[in-house]
């Protein structure tokens, strides 16, 4: 399925044995906007050159240019959802990218 990705600060309620903490993880989505995935641990900036890290580290603060999101349990797994809003998150194509 075509589709893509995007960093976005994730919200993780504290636990019993874990803080509260926010990270910043790689976000897919379908053509439509719709989340599809999301990576389960935090993105850390990388490059095989100095400027490729550098590069890789601008894209990352991308990230607080959108909503913050947080996990919710559903009947049914798992959803991202705005945490001002309550809303199903949903992303922006890139321009450029059809259906």
């Amino acid at each position: 399925m075509a589709g893509f990705w995007n960093y976005r600060v994730i919200f993780c309620e504290a636990t019993k044995d874990e803080a509260a903490q926010y990270q910043i993880h790689e976000v897919e989505y379908n053509l439509n906007g719709k989340v599809t995935n999301w990576s389960e641990t935090g993105a850390a900036p990388f490059g095989t050159t100095l400027d490729e890290l550098k590069d890789d580290s601008e894209r990352l603060k991308t990230a607080f240019d959108k909503p913050v999101l947080k996990v919710v349990r559903k009947t049914r797994g798992y959803e991202l959802v705005d945490v001002e809003t309550g809303e199903e998150a949903t992303g922006e194509p890139p321009a450029g990218l059809t259906q």
